[in-house]
């Protein structure tokens, strides 16, 4: 499947000089810097109207983030944006983006999306030769570091890498489609993270990303995920900022916070 983008958020070839004016997008705050904040909610444009990005991104003025999944049709059966789009979405929202890298040699092309104007980038930990490497320069370049693990990837050997991360993804959905369903064989997975993260005394997000709806977003909150990625669950509901306050409150409640 490839998907045809008309954009309707600028005009002419993004540049640095533009990208870093007045538009730019505020920086992502660490989580103990945002008040009465332990769930977050980062609804995938994967599943919005692409032809109208800048419409879609206002529509939850209340999400946490936007989450970005660029898609290469490489490592992931699908093609969907790439830079130039995530350039042009960072000047036409406030809302940081959260760009989800499901492509070859993101220790390549992972800075570029930093320099792009994302709060944070994420890469696949099977797709990066260096990791370390790669996580350290998205930092460098200002942007949170998340490192994500697909279905059948066990978390443990990625341990020691903690330090050097921002955010720890666990794909709940075989990745590259959106509208798939929750994968529960993931759940025991998300417990495990959480009890490295936590015994690590590490101020680590850990993410979810596949399935999340109104039925599903208590059992990953439950076994530990403070951030939750939301595709049909947002932009296929009559109101999708209400569709964000409700997942919140949804895992706020399974979490304790509520």
């Amino acid at each position: 499947m490839i998907y045809i983008v008309k954009l309707e958020l600028s005009s002419g070839t993004p540049d640095r000089t533009a990208r870093r004016g007045d538009r730019a997008p505020r920086p992502a705050a660490p989580l103990a810097t945002l008040p009465g904040v332990a769930i977050q909610i980062s609804p995938s444009i994967l599943s919005a109207d692409f032809a109208r990005l800048a419409d879609e991104a206002a529509a939850v003025p209340n999400a946490d983030w936007l989450h970005v999944d660029v898609m290469d049709g490489h490592f992931v059966p699908n093609l969907t944006l790439g830079l130039p789009v995530v350039e042009s979405l960072a000047r036409a929202t406030d809302t940081p983006l959260d760009c989800h890298l499901m492509i070859e040699d993101p220790d390549r092309w992972a800075p570029a999306y930093a320099e792009a104007g994302a709060g944070s980038v994420t890469v696949h930990a099977k797709a990066a030769r260096a990791p370390v490497r790669t996580l350290r320069e998205i930092r460098r370049l200002g942007a949170r570091a998340g490192l994500a693990l697909n279905p059948a990837e066990p978390v443990e050997p990625y341990a020691d890498l903690v330090g050097e991360m921002d955010m720890l993804l666990l794909m709940t959905v075989e990745p590259g489609f959106g509208g798939q369903r929750f994968l529960d064989l993931v759940l025991p997975k998300i417990r495990r993270a959480r009890e490295i993260l936590d015994g690590r005394e590490a101020s680590v997000w850990l993410q979810v990303d596949g399935g999340v709806g109104d039925d599903t977003i208590e059992r990953a909150a439950e076994a530990g995920a403070d951030v939750f990625v939301a595709g049909s669950a947002v932009y296929g509901a009559q109101d999708p900022s209400k569709a964000v306050d409700s997942l919140r409150a949804r895992a706020a409640a399974a979490a304790g916070l509520g």
